[in-house]
């Protein structure tokens, strides 16, 4: 396929029919590894392989600077000069192809695969990012460097320095995750879309879901301990990102704020577009471009897909570590609402300080304390008996419980005021555990943290059914 414009970078020569995206091809493959994973039907696999099998015959090595794609990651070709050099291009989200890569190697066991995982990852890692973690926006250049393309390559990395065993790569990502924490709010979990730049940056929820992951990710590995950052993160502007009220849409034309886009039939392609139901259709999407205190702020279109599918990834990612159970210990790592086949964990933070978990299998409980949590302030009870309490790091260790316990972990909950910097802005907020419950100034146009009611005591209650499902898939 073409870009009807060759105004983009990457764009084709003048009459070229098509050309390879390895960018997509990378997206694509780990989402044939996740089907096999799901159904094992054969021809998923087999077209995992073959894919795997084009992308190294379309790949150029570099004997010293590792592989890469020409000319660029969204538009390659095998035809190309002899002795060609790499693209002197911005990084843009080279980390998905080796991702995808390093998913074939560790789920279908398919050995080519990892070599040219690491060999892109060589390449890019040492020309977007200094020695220090420092995103670079083009080789030598640290200026506007793309957030989420760095913070995908960084996930990218981290997965390959597991599979190869390599733990100088795994430093590097540590360096690189410490460096892009310093770029953004660690409060609120806001990121900007471009980091090192002189004007006001919006936040995507792709970097922010990167983020969470990646926090994740490195806390279950040991590498670090950033379970309070992906619990901050997650709680704050990952969940108001999401959007769940679309009536506020349709006002934004009475505001002034956006003009009713009218199509002419030159405009309009029925094929990919539509103007049927179109709020309503993106309930559940994620914002593309929100502020510290407004989902959206009169940029862009509000919603790019993008934000959409890396948010639904994320929010996989948490629920699927809420909750771990290894050699016979169950260990509650988030203190979120989970039902599983070990137990089913109920919160009721931010109401109250407190967590019940109904025990379903014999196991040993550990569960992990909140870093705004004193361990001298942490009592627990299993029924109606008082349970010691064990301190590992930040995890209460209750010791065995058997099938029908009801574990009821407590601690305070209260408010404390913060002034936050936020993106060359100063805002006060409210938080009640690590939950923002108010910030100041408010948004305008659809203000974040409306959350009044999470300032009470008693919880809002909603009857739901339980499912726990017997299949998990470890994915990342």
């Amino acid at each position: 396929w073409a870009y009807p414009d060759s105004s983009f970078p990457w764009a084709p020569a003048p009459g070229a029919e098509h050309w390879v995206e390895p960018f997509i091809n990378g997206r694509a493959l780990s989402a044939m590894v996740l089907h096999w994973l799901r159904d094992g039907a054969r021809a998923w696999k087999d077209a995992a392989c073959r894919l795997v099998d084009g992308l190294v015959d379309l790949a150029i090595d570099d004997p010293e600077r590792g592989a890469f794609f020409w000319p660029a990651q969204f538009h390659a070709t095998k035809d190309h000069p002899p002795n060609v050099e790499p693209p002197a291009m911005r990084m843009e989200n080279e980390g998905f192809v080796p991702l995808g890569l390093i998913h074939a190697y560790r789920y279908l066991d398919y050995e080519p695969a990892l070599p040219l995982a690491g060999r892109l990852i060589h390449y890019y890692s040492n020309a977007f990012y200094g020695a220090d973690g420092t995103f670079l926006n083009k080789p030598g250049d640290a200026t506007g460097a793309h957030f989420h393309s760095h913070t995908s390559g960084l996930m990218a990395m981290c997965e390959y320095a597991l599979a190869a065993d390599d733990s100088g790569m795994m430093e590097r990502v540590l360096a690189g995750y410490e460096f892009a924490r310093r770029c953004g709010n660690t409060v609120l979990g806001y990121f900007p879309e471009w980091s090192n730049s002189e004007r006001f940056q919006t936040s995507e929820i792709c970097e922010v879901s990167d983020m969470v992951s990646l926090a994740l990710r490195l806390s279950e590995l040991g590498v670090g301990d950033f379970w309070d950052d992906a619990d901050r993160w997650l709680r704050n502007l990952l969940t108001e990102g999401q959007l769940l009220s679309t009536d506020w849409i349709d006002r934004l034309a009475d505001h002034g704020w956006h003009e009713p886009w009218e199509p002419t039939p030159s405009e309009y392609d029925r094929v990919s577009q539509t103007t049927d139901r179109v709020a309503e259709r993106n309930l559940g999407a994620f914002a593309g471009w929100p502020s510290a205190n407004d989902w959206y702020t009169g940029m862009g279109s509000g919603i790019q897909h993008c934000c959409t599918a890396n948010g639904a990834r994320s929010l996989f990612m948490i629920w699927n570590r809420i909750a771990t159970r290894q050699d016979g210990t169950l260990r509650v790592n988030l203190l979120l609402n989970r039902a599983s086949r070990w137990a089913d964990i109920d919160s009721y933070i931010p109401y109250q300080g407190r967590v019940v978990i109904r025990v379903k299998e014999p196991l040993d409980l550990e569960v992990r304390i909140p870093e705004w949590v004193s361990p001298g302030e942490t009592r627990a009870d299993v029924g109606e008996s008082d349970r010691r309490i064990e301190w590992r790091g930040r995890y209460a260790c209750l010791g065995q419980v058997r099938p029908g316990d009801v574990v009821s972990v407590h601690f305070p909950i209260q408010e404390r005021m913060d002034e936050i910097h936020v993106e060359k802005r100063r805002y006060r907020i409210v938080r009640r555990g690590n939950e923002v419950v108010s910030i100041d100034p408010p948004g305008t146009v659809w203000p974040l943290y409306q959350r009044q009611h999470y300032r009470s005591h008693r919880p809002r209650w909603r009857q739901v059914t339980h499912f726990a499902s017997d299949d998990q898939i470890d994915w990342v």
